[in-house]
């Protein structure tokens, strides 16, 4: 049976029926740490449909880019919830440039969408208000707080949201799906991927999304199963991933 997405936010159903969605994990986190300014900027020259940041909130209420919910330094360990945008920047870190949701936007706008994975829970205020005032929606959230997933799709149903899920869903997906109507994508390891999972997404026409492909054989493979999307480290991979 032919697959058919459900999804009706526009910007992820105009690069899904383009061909296999590409996206670029951290940025181009082989030329720069991922997360920073120079990671995202890297992309600009790769042809891509999404670039991945993860985002935390911190104190004063700005979206930083940062994976983890710490920053470790040689003078100590920061929580970002604890710490104004101005105190983190001071830090010594010598990563690259922190950055922040709404300065991504701009960088990206014109040039590829983004894929914002959530990395703490309640963000769905902050994340709404950046869209709104940046006017930007080539957006796909993803994480696993279905709260936050679905309160988002509400208020911004042209948006994409995308559960990456745990071990519970990949034993049955099936069984998962059906009570998750609002998701237009599922983000998942690379690994779980196979004949159940796909069977499950394609009867409810929900996109799987697999992450992390750092390798063309791994990559064919995959996309020889019927993925809709690849998020990868190597731009080498996304580059040829729509000739695979």
């Amino acid at each position: 049976m032919r697959f058919q997405a459900r999804t009706q936010a526009p910007f992820l159903r105009e690069r899904h029926l383009q061909g296999v969605l590409r996206t670029a994990h951290g940025g181009a986190s082989r030329a720069a740490p991922d997360n920073t300014l120079e990671a995202i900027a890297a992309t600009l020259h790769t042809a891509l449909d999404l670039v991945e940041v993860d985002v935390h909130l911190t104190r004063d209420g700005e979206l930083l880019l940062w994976h983890d919910a710490q920053m470790v330094t040689p003078d100590g360990v920061f929580e970002i919830a604890g710490h104004s945008l101005a105190q983190l920047r001071g830090l010594n870190l010598i990563d690259g440039t922190l950055t922040t949701l709404p300065e991504v936007i701009d960088l990206l706008r014109g040039y590829s969408g983004l894929m914002i994975d959530l990395k703490a829970p309640a963000l769905e205020d902050p994340i709404a208000r950046v869209l709104r005032a940046s006017r930007f929606t080539d957006v796909v959230v993803c994480g696993d707080y279905l709260n936050t997933l679905e309160r988002l799709k509400t208020e911004l149903p042209q948006i994409g949201v995308s559960y990456t899920p745990g071990l519970p869903f990949y034993l049955q997906p099936a069984a998962h799906l059906p009570t998750l109507p609002f998701l237009d994508a599922v983000t998942v390891y690379w690994r779980a991927v196979g004949p159940a999972l796909m069977r499950a997404t394609g009867e409810q026409g929900v996109l799987v999304l697999a992450w992390t492909v750092d390798h063309p054989h791994i990559a064919a493979h995959l996309l020889a199963q019927g993925v809709h999307g690849l998020t990868s480290n190597n731009m080498a991979v996304l580059e040829d991933t729509r000739r695979l």
